[in-house]
């Protein structure tokens, strides 16, 4: 069974998440760069190594209407992968403006304009399979972040800038893929074949990471090194009088109670990822009246199985896979904030479950 690659939002959600982690074949298949997982390393050792945390606020953004306009004008007629025309049809909403062409490109611009997603999926449809490459050409890290560097420099100079503080760090990379085992028994197993790849970029504040779906950078490629598509969620920071005392990690930890779905000493629970920093869950998930605070980001997995013969038969079958995203707060005092108030008592909520 052949399956198809998906169009993941690079945003992240800001408590719990299900997520397909299982299959006969991967939709994505990715990689940390050294840089994160140094910072994972890190923040499993100290937290966020730090006694006292500056707060900040995050500073209005242009407004989606004038941010829309601006790129419009910057990618009409440009190469064929990354490009805007006239041949659009325009929405306008509360949260966002929405530009769409029978093309198969669109632009949209969210809350303030500091968050934006653009695709050009015609292009993919056009040339992916033709461009589609095996699994063990795809390209490398070094490649992609020299690739997406480039491109931010090229397309988003002046919509990303960077404070004398403030540094662009790679963080992770994706890759589409289609093949996988087959659905009949004895069946043929399809290639797998990369069709797009991704690379994600954060912002790191005095050398601390931006947590959750706020300062990201995310570039898609085709394998020709043309790209196809980009996320931004880039407020503009500034640093307030206030500042918080942060916990040791130890403690922090000890908030995983009241933050998430999925505890530390339940059977089956293996921890995915665990990093400290300031947190901003992004523009459509903040809440936009709160500071930027001092949190952890911990992503784990629960799997349980519910039939026991047909897991025995097929380990990627008869079991029920959970997975939480939690964000827990670090500071001794929790400044105000209503998405992680909304987010308390989580341990007692069912954080959702697919069936295999």
């Amino acid at each position: 069974m052949t399956k198809k690659p998906t169009d993941k939002s690079m945003l992240l959600a800001p408590t719990l998440l299900a997520a397909l982690l299982c299959g006969t074949a991967p939709l994505s298949l990715g990689a940390d760069f050294p840089e994160r997982i140094a910072s994972e390393r890190r923040s499993a050792e100290v937290g966020l190594g730090v006694d006292r945390l500056p707060l900040l606020k995050r500073r209005a953004g242009p407004g989606a209407e004038k941010t829309a306009a601006l790129l419009m004008e910057r990618l009409h007629g440009r190469q064929s992968s990354l490009y805007t025309s006239d041949r659009h049809k325009r929405e306008v909403t509360k949260d966002k403006v929405s530009l769409v062409s029978d093309q198969g490109w669109y632009l949209n611009v969210y809350a303030d304009g500091t968050s934006v997603r653009y695709r050009n999926y015609g292009y993919l449809e056009r040339r992916g399979d033709k461009l589609a490459r095996p699994l063990a050409e795809r390209f490398n890290q070094q490649e992609l972040e020299k690739m997406g560097r480039d491109f931010i420099a090229q397309n988003l100079d002046g919509l990303v800038k960077l404070r004398k503080n403030e540094d662009l760090m790679p963080y992770f990379s994706e890759f589409e893929v289609t093949g996988g085992g087959p659905a009949r028994k004895r069946g043929k197993m399809d290639p797998e074949m990369v069709h797009a790849s991704t690379v994600v970029f954060t912002r790191t504040i005095n050398g601390l990471p931006v947590l959750g779906g706020g300062s990201k950078i995310a570039v898609i490629f085709a394998n020709n090194g043309e790209p196809v598509g980009f996320d931004y969620d880039w407020p503009r920071y500034s640093q307030t009088r206030a500042s918080q005392q942060i916990l040791p990690v130890a403690q922090i930890r000890g908030r995983t109670a009241q933050y998430s779905g999925l505890q530390s000493d339940d059977a089956g629970v293996q921890e995915l990822h665990f990093e400290c920093g300031y947190v901003d869950l992004g523009a459509r998930k903040r809440d936009p009246r709160a500071l930027v605070q001092g949190g952890c980001m911990r992503h784990a997995a629960k799997r349980s199985v519910i039939d026991t013969k047909a897991h025995a038969a097929n380990q990627g079958a008869g079991h029920v896979l959970v997975a939480s995203l939690d964000f827990l707060p670090a500071g001794k005092k929790v400044e105000r904030d209503a998405v992680w108030e909304r987010a308390l008592g989580a341990g007692n909520e069912d954080p959702g479950a697919i069936k295999e």
